[in-house]
């Protein structure tokens, strides 16, 4: 069986004033922990469940990476940086703001801005990368340290979707609701997988 867990560290620090001439995608990517974000990074590290992590992948962005770094300091593992894993890319905003745009998509999965990515995109592009990992680390546990964005879209290809009283996007599985609508702090979302089916889908953290 392989087992993987989809990590997301949502403490970060947002008092960053960048130069106007950074993007707003090497914004997203170069945000850093909060300092409660560093602390709690250091605490999952320490979690039992995680002591058997034999594989730890990470996406190219300064947050997850920052987060990774304590589990792969403790099990004297490498991280394998993947830009896979990366965030939606969201695209030419506009006057837009990304909280309009983010209801939007959750409604229609093939919503997207110019330039930017759909969520039915970002499940591609993770579904991919998923398939590629449970072949070439069959019956190994793994560490996957993402974004909100990136897992909600890998998930809705398992999980039955609705929506909560702020009409943000939910998703259920088997009764347990695996994404509500929120993402403060770190969240932790277990799939276990024998060969390449899926077997379950759990919250942990």
């Amino acid at each position: 069986m392989t087992t993987i867990y989809l990590i997301n560290n949502g403490f970060t620090m947002n008092n960053l004033n960048f130069p106007e001439s950074e993007t707003l995608a090497d914004r997203r990517e170069k945000r850093i922990l909060s300092i409660a974000g560093e602390e709690e990074s250091r605490k999952l590290a320490l979690e039992n469940f995680l002591q058997k992590v034999n594989v730890i992948y990470s996406s190219d962005y300064v947050m997850s990476l920052g987060t990774a770094k304590y589990l792969a300091k403790n099990l004297e593992l490498e991280i394998n940086i993947c830009k896979e894993l990366g965030e939606r890319v969201i695209g030419n905003l506009g006057n837009q703001k990304i909280r309009m745009v983010n209801e939007l998509q959750e409604n229609d999965f093939n919503y997207k801005l110019s330039g930017g990515e759909s969520l039915n995109d970002v499940k591609r592009r993770m579904l991919r990368f998923l398939n590629k990992v449970l072949d070439t680390d069959a019956d190994k546990c793994i560490a996957m340290f993402t974004h909100n964005v990136a897992i909600t879209s890998l998930l809705s290809e398992y999980c039955t979707p609705g929506f909560n009283l702020d009409n943000r996007l939910i998703l259920n599985y088997q009764e347990e609701a695996i994404v509500d609508g929120t993402w403060d702090g770190i969240k932790v979302i277990e799939l276990v997988f024998t060969q390449n089916e899926l077997v379950s889908i759990s919250r942990i953290k």
